[in-house]
């Protein structure tokens, strides 16, 4: 056996069956030689000749059969160690301490990162911390810089130890619970505590109080507020009320009309109007402003903003700041009249088990909860978060977090409200890497929080959202990963990558090679409820795939929505992704698997790919609003083009499986919609929108090329509400409809075999309602040519597709079985399994998360 043959015993040697005798003989074999390996004797082989080796010949030689090539030793690693019972003081090399407690792990996270980022790694392939079981309680957020980052060559890694579940909290737990009454528990606070919005009982999100019991009853908004006044070029008479509509007057976002009927007063013991509020009314403790908050669902938003004042002579409640004011869609924004709003923490009413609430009106505060039957707080975990964010990690590279659970960020509406559905850098994540790249986010958890779960985000500039840390006009973010992980109970969105677009983007400065695969994201916008499950500024060349995403409020994956500019968000794959249950009765306007990379100023952002996903049960907010709709399967919003859908199975939506918000700015950037399984859409299988938001069309620009799908349905123009197969804007603009839409070789089935013979199948519009507005509003329809199916082949379309039975096993709820036990149904489409959508062997299943909103979804069973 030659020297460059030996090397240390490592879990990379496999020895296969190898018994007892056998491997205590080669261990004395290998550690006899290391001593005079060590001492230098290489360089003559007496030292090491096997005179003093006592392996027996037929057992070396039957070993040496069975292993793998010998390789090169690897270069040494260090671990430390953080644990409940150690101490900053000590060495942190030991698991646990020792007999004599002079030496063990460490007690802190940040006493190891410390020590870490001033380790000579010269030499060392890997330095690890690993956390022993416990709840670390951080006193402030956990910061990492470029100083803590390894190389290429030598990894760092904060993870837990092996078979034990450590957990990283920014709240803190709260023990001096007084029983006054009843069920009426009572804490002081000490004085250096944070204001908080959430609470968790025993790993359960708690809610404050509400008007109308423990989830809140929605109350609706009678009026939007005009101010008359002179319009443009006259400047608004008010900032917050701005925008001018003909024949009303100056809209305002910040206050609504209420309901004389409806329980809304001004006498409301934690309602603090300021000196000189808009009611008159007397100014109250100044600490208490805004207490109350209120939550307004508009048409895609849901916004949460904080009561200024209510008067009750004119029926108007005031906010502290406005809503989202934006002229493009003032008519989707501010409060629009029936829309739904919900009452949070009134003092008045903590009546329901499991309320609780934070009086700051005295000193100390104090806070009460409720208790449910057979609780008791002192004997039970509640927890209070207090960090605004757990990580935060700018300039960070190789650096790989595993199998580390994190809890309890606190963040808080601002003074003047919150509207973040559309700037998705708003609300903080609980973990965020800023200019990073090579992170591995792996086997982690990330619960219970009050902002988003975790980010990886490009802080570039003063554009760049508030809480960045470090930003950088050459910031790079890329190569990171999120793999095998859970975010549940999460108050915003699971998993965030970057934030909306600025001018200042370029395609080296935004994230990019991002990977986002395996991991569960259920119960997300638990606070703000227009929150993605996983979401995606601008940015490019990122997949997101494998992913559980599920119990939400509004969309599971959405890419962008990058308007006004010209946007980098190309070659983007969302695939293999398992989303259902989502939306819930509560938001509108939303696909399941969503991208809008939208460009006003040049070509659309090329690559971007929606693959191989299951995606069901959608219930948009008409299950319980008159006005709602779009709770949709697969959404392609305005202006976006050259998106490729592929392989797809939709069911169960409450809008369409299909939809394009519009055609894309250009010519040749039709998308490509081809070989899905479309089924049981409740208003129509395709939908396009808007599909002229910047007036009529001067030139046919291709919409979608659709081909080999599967449309599957049971509906028909006389259901309520009624369907039709395609659905929205049919206008082509003048032009033949097949140089707008070309749709071919797809195959048709309605459940009673009828579909072939309806005379309203298919529709176009040849003439526009008007010219700003063709498709607007009933008048549309009344300009329809309908056609049976053979019409419509005539016309051009579908010329090689059929109206036949596509042959699935059991498509129905419950069985929801679209496999094709007769295989290929014909015109072209290609089998695939549907069922290999969402994660490979989880590693986890999170548990099921209370809702935190009224919810109503449409029954599986006869809705759809």
């Amino acid at each position: 056996m030659r020297l460059r043959e030996m090397h240390t015993p490592s879990v990379d040697d496999e020895v296969e069956v190898m018994g007892p005798q056998l491997r205590r003989a080669l261990l004395a074999v290998l550690f006899a030689w290391l001593p005079v390996v060590h001492a230098g004797a290489t360089e003559d082989p007496q030292h090491w000749r096997p005179a003093a080796i006592a392996v027996d010949q037929r057992q070396a030689a039957s070993l040496s059969g069975r292993r793998r090539a010998v390789v090169p030793p690897s270069p040494p690693s260090v671990t430390f160690y953080v644990a409940q019972n150690g101490k900053d003081s000590w060495s942190g090399k030991l698991p646990a301490p020792n007999s004599t407690s002079t030496d063990g792990p460490f007690a802190t996270f940040e006493h190891a990162r410390a020590q870490v980022q001033s380790l000579d790694k010269s030499g060392l392939s890997q330095v690890k911390v690993q956390f022993r079981a416990g709840t670390y309680f951080l006193p402030v957020t956990e910061e990492l810089t470029a100083a803590d980052s390894g190389t290429t060559s030598t990894r760092i890694v904060y993870e837990n130890y092996p078979g034990e579940s450590p957990v990283l909290s920014g709240g803190v737990r709260i023990q001096n619970w007084t029983n006054v009454s009843g069920n009426i528990w009572k804490a002081s606070l000490p004085t250096s505590t944070r204001y908080f919005e959430q609470l968790y009982y025993d790993g359960i999100r708690r809610l404050r109080p509400r008007l109308g019991g423990a989830l809140g009853t929605y109350l609706r908004i009678v009026s939007t507020v005009y101010l008359s006044s002179p319009g443009p070029p006259a400047a608004p008479p008010e900032p917050n009320c701005p925008i001018y509509v003909a024949n009303s007057g100056w809209e305002c976002f910040d206050r609504f009309g209420y309901n004389p009927a409806d329980p809304i007063v001004n006498t409301w013991k934690n309602l603090a109007p300021p000196a000189g509020n808009p009611c008159n009314e007397a100014a109250s403790n100044p600490l208490l402003a805004g207490d109350i908050e209120l939550l307004v669902f508009e048409k895609f938003q849901a916004a949460r903003l904080r009561i200024n004042c209510v008067d009750t002579t004119k029926h108007i409640v005031y906010l502290t700041g406005p809503t989202v004011i934006n002229p493009a869609f003032y008519q989707a924004l501010g409060f629009i009249p029936q829309h739904r709003y919900l009452v949070e923490n009134v003092q008045d009413q903590l009546t329901q088990p499991g309320q609780w609430f934070l009086d700051r009106s005295v000193t100390p505060w104090t806070l009460t909860y409720l208790a449910n039957p057979g609780e008791n707080p002192n004997s039970e975990t509640v927890i209070i978060p207090q960090v605004p964010q757990l990580l935060v990690a700018s300039n960070l590279q190789y650096v790989t977090f595993q199998g580390l659970t994190f809890e309890h960020d606190n963040y808080t509406v601002p003074a003047a409200g919150e509207d973040p559905d559309l700037k998705l850098g708003d609300v903080t994540a609980a973990v965020s890497f800023q200019n990073s790249q090579h992170i591995t986010f792996e086997d982690g958890i990330v619960a219970h929080t009050s902002g988003a779960g975790l980010d990886f985000v490009s802080c570039v500039d003063s554009q760049s959202p508030s809480w960045c840390v470090s930003p950088s006009a050459s910031a790079v973010t890329s190569n990171n990963v999120v793999e095998n992980s859970a975010f549940y109970d999460v108050g915003s969105a699971g998993v965030r990558v970057g934030v909306e677009g600025r001018l200042s983007d370029t395609d080296a400065n935004i994230p990019q090679f991002t990977t986002v695969q395996n991991n569960v994201v259920e119960g997300y916008g638990r606070v703000f409820p227009g929150s993605y499950g996983i979401t995606q500024g601008d940015a490019h060349d990122n997949i997101y795939t494998h992913n559980d995403v599920y119990d939400g409020y509004r969309a599971a994956v959405g890419i962008c929505f990058c308007s006004g500019f010209k946007p980098h968000a190309h070659d983007n794959i969302i695939s293999f992704n398992h989303v259902h249950d989502l939306l819930q009765g509560i938001m509108n306007d939303d696909g399941s698997l969503y991208i809008q990379a939208r460009n006003q100023q040049g070509a659309s952002p090329p690559g971007n790919k929606i693959l191989n996903n299951k995606v069901h049960d959608v219930s948009d907010a008409s299950s319980m609003d008159e006005d709602g709709y779009g709770g949709d399967g697969i959404y392609i919003d305005t202006s976006t083009g050259l998106v490729d859908v592929e392989n797809n199975l939709v069911y169960r939506v409450s809008g369409s499986p299909m939809n394009f918000a519009g055609s894309p700015q250009n010519p040749n950037e039709a998308s490509t919609i081809k070989n899905n399984i479309f089924a049981f859409g409740r208003a129509s299988m395709l939908n396009v929108g808007n599909a002229y938001p910047y007036g009529v069309f001067t030139s046919p620009i291709t919409m979608f090329v659709l081909s080999n799908n599967l449309f599957y349905f049971d509906r028909g123009a006389s259901a309520s509400p009624p369907f039709y197969l395609q659905s929205g804007c049919t206008y082509s603009s003048g032009f033949p409809f097949t140089e707008w839409q070309q749709w071919n070789s797809n195959i048709y089935w309605r459940t009673d075999g009828g579909f072939a013979n309806d005379s309203q199948a298919f529709h176009t519009q040849p003439d526009p309602v008007s010219q700003t507005n063709p498709c607007f509003g009933p008048a549309a329809q009344a300009k329809w040519t309908l056609y049976t199916f053979a019409a419509w082949q005539r016309s051009g379309e579908d010329v090689q597709s059929v109206v036949k039975s596509p042959g699935f096993k059991n498509p129905g709820y419950p069985a929801d079985d679209y496999s094709l036990p007769n295989g290929t149904p014909g015109t072209g489409f290609v089998v695939f399994d549907p069922n290999q959508a969402g994660r490979s062997n989880p590693l986890f299943d999170p548990p099921a998360v209370p809702a935190t909103f009224p919810t109503k979804r449409f029954n599986p069973a006869t809705d759809y």
